[in-house]
């Protein structure tokens, strides 16, 4: 009996700690969403999605009903275009449906750095001009393409400075970390706002008073959408730096 009594002790002690552990490592990681699949970073009150035809086919009200601890989206971030010819075949489908829903909403176009900036600002312009869209737009670059550094920054320059002209709106560059520290770092974009995209579980480049938006997993459960989902956190005055005036 004294040893039966001993093992029950011994396994009582063992389910307590890993009690007492798991909890711990659930306050540790601050934010922790079942229904999102995935650890939100810490500190940052602000959720956001960014979308393409990649998401299929999305039932808008059950996306903007999710929330969980005060936390739901709060912006969403749609791709129109690419390059100089290429319109998301979700396009109108996406900003049709979140515009019904309220949403706080903008648009981003995939840049190719071997096309010209020119042609892809005026092509953006006018595929997204026909919507009332809140947010600022937004460049992503990912690829140098055949170019080196500087011509890069130089065209990208042009693409920013036109679409700013035309929608009277100046973009914030989206771009990875790594991608970020190889090419832009250092160069006269530095001043623009930025979104930056890094899996980590900790983002430094979000201490920059110009880092607005983190993108920190491609992997996201949404209700309403089949496929994953890119999340994004955003700090708190996250409207005053990409809220649209008009």
């Amino acid at each position: 009996m004294k040893f039966k009594a001993i093992v029950i002790f011994l396994f009582l002690g063992v389910a307590l700690s890993s009690i007492a552990y798991i909890l711990l490592q659930t306050k540790r990681a601050s934010f922790i969403y079942n229904d999102y699949g995935v650890a939100i970073p810490p500190d940052y009150p602000i959720m956001g999605l960014d979308i393409s035809h990649h998401q299929g086919e999305i039932n808008f009200e059950e996306a903007m009903e999710m929330g969980t601890a005060k936390d739901s989206v709060q912006f969403v971030y749609i791709k129109a275009t690419e390059g100089t010819d290429f319109l998301d075949t979700k396009f109108d489908q996406n900003a049709e449906g979140f515009a019904a829903q309220g949403m706080n909403y903008g648009f981003y176009h995939y840049y190719q750095p071997n096309c010209s900036a020119e042609k892809q600002a005026l092509f953006y312009c006018e595929t997204v001009k026909r919507y009332n869209f809140k947010l600022i737009p937004v460049v992503d670059i990912e690829v140098i393409g055949n170019q080196n550094k500087n011509k890069l920054v130089d065209s990208l320059t042009v693409f920013i400075n036109r679409v700013h002209q035309i929608l009277e709106s100046r973009p914030m560059i989206y771009t990875y970390v790594s991608f970020y520290q190889d090419y832009l770092h250092n160069s006269s974009l530095d001043s623009e706002l930025f979104w930056f995209a890094s899996y980590n579980r900790s983002n430094p480049y979000m201490e920059m008073e110009n880092a607005v938006i983190w993108q920190f997993t491609e992997r996201g459960n949404i209700n309403g959408i089949e496929t994953k989902v890119d999340l994004n956190v955003a700090k708190s005055n996250y409207k005053d730096k990409i809220l649209r005036v008009r």
